[in-house]
Formats: C-alpha cells, structure tokens, sequence
C-alpha cells in the first residue's frame, strides 16, 4: 500500500488533535481527546504528563479508526510550549506538569534576572525578562522542591515527552526548546552557562532536531497502543 498521507499530532493546553494529511495539504481524517487542566491555587496551573499520553493515542486511533496504519508514511508533533516535566531515568513523573500558564515564579523572574543579568540572559537566549519560559520557573523548583530537583534524570517539554513515548527516544524540536530559555540561540544548542546557574546538564535534556529532522521510528510498544505501524518515522515540528 502506497505511504501517501502523514499525521500531524497538536498536543495543546486543552486537548490534543491528529489529522491525517495527503500530499496537497487536504485533510484526510481527524481524532481529538480532552487534556485535564488542574488549577491547585491562585496562579497555578498543572497537568499529568500521563494524559498528554493518553490523549494523543486517542486522537491517534480516531484517525485510524478511518485510515490504514500502512498509509501513513510519518508523524509530527507539536506542542503547548512553555509547558515542561520532571521525570526519572525512567520517564515516569517525579511532580505534575507546569503550564505555560502558571504563575508561581514571579519572584524568581526578578531574582535570577538580577544575579545572572538580565541582558545576558537576553543576549544567550533571545528572550526578555517575563514570566513565561520556564528557565524561572526552574528556579523556583529548585528553591521549593529541592528534593524533587534534586532527582532529576530528565527535563522534558511535551515534545520530547511524546517523542519519548512514541520512539523510546528524548528528543525535541528547537522550535519547541527555544521557549524553553535555556537554549543558546546563535549556536541552536543547550545553553551551558544557563545550565550551570540551575545546577543541570545537558545530560538531564532532550536531544535537539530540527524542525523537519527525524527524531525516531516509532517502538513496538507505542505501536500497540496507537495503532501505528513499528517503525513509522516522527519528525520534530513547532510549537
């Protein structure tokens, strides 16, 4: 059977979305499923990575409920950015998703902008001071939830969360990492100054692909949950 049509999965804030696209642009074939929002107190804003999981293999199987798997000849992600996890060596969560919208580092936008340097963080990263990348956030991790920090084996957007579970790989895009503000824009790779100022390494981050690149083939296992034929490319995306 002729690979004539790829996937795209939009995992958003609310709810994740696949379509089945042809070689023109037309759109094939569509599923959709909710994502839970928690909002455990003022500002705050959470989510369990397990239902960007569960969400996309139901919007997955929607699509495929009307297409053969053997049609599809890629998928892509993209994302909710500015919205990360802490996970173990294994990919099982150590504390709830932040969102992108969360609040809770406000004191630390000020702090850290003032002993790292505003400017600086500015001329590495690309990004002034505000409250949305997660670089602050981090900051505030580490200073309320040092325990937790300090049993990190990955820090990953959901990009590299799906990617993770659709190929076994850590692997993002850099249009889904840039927001993250720990990237250094000129070199298109993990910011080491940065980095170091949050006490992490590149070791604890997703590998980094282009947008367009292949990340992984899709694993048996993730195969058997979505209904994707093993081995079918993912490319990294947007955000």
């Amino acid at each position: 059977m002729k690979k004539d049509l790829v996937i795209g999965i939009d995992s958003s804030t609310t709810a994740t979305k696949a379509i089945a696209w042809d070689a023109t642009g037309r759109p094939v074939a569509e599923g959709r499923a909710p994502i839970p929002l928690a909002n455990p107190g003022p500002g705050l804003f959470e989510q369990d990575p397990a239902d960007w999981w569960g969400s996309t293999v139901a919007a997955v199987r929607g699509v495929l409920a009307t297409v053969d798997p053997a049609r599809i000849a890629a998928v892509g992600i993209s994302n909710q950015r500015e919205t990360v996890g802490l996970f173990d060596e294994g990919g099982a969560p150590l504390r709830p998703a932040i969102v992108w919208l969360d609040e809770r580092a406000k004191r630390q936008v000020l702090s850290f902008s003032a002993t790292f340097g505003e400017e600086r963080i500015h001329a590495i990263s690309g990004k002034p001071r505000d409250i949305t990348p997660p670089v602050y956030r981090f900051v505030w991790l580490r200073e309320h939830e040092p325990e937790t920090w300090g049993r990190i084996g990955r820090i990953a957007e959901v990009h590299a969360f799906l990617t993770h579970r659709l190929t076994g790989e850590w692997a993002t895009s850099t249009a889904s990492a840039d927001p993250m503000g720990v990237l250094d824009m000129a070199a298109m790779d993990w910011s080491g100054e940065l980095l170091a100022a949050l006490e992490l390494s590149t070791t604890q981050l997703p590998r980094l692909v282009r947008p367009g690149g292949v990340t992984g083939q899709v694993a048996a296992a993730a195969a058997a949950e979505t209904g994707l034929r093993e081995g079918t490319p993912v490319v990294a995306a947007g955000g």
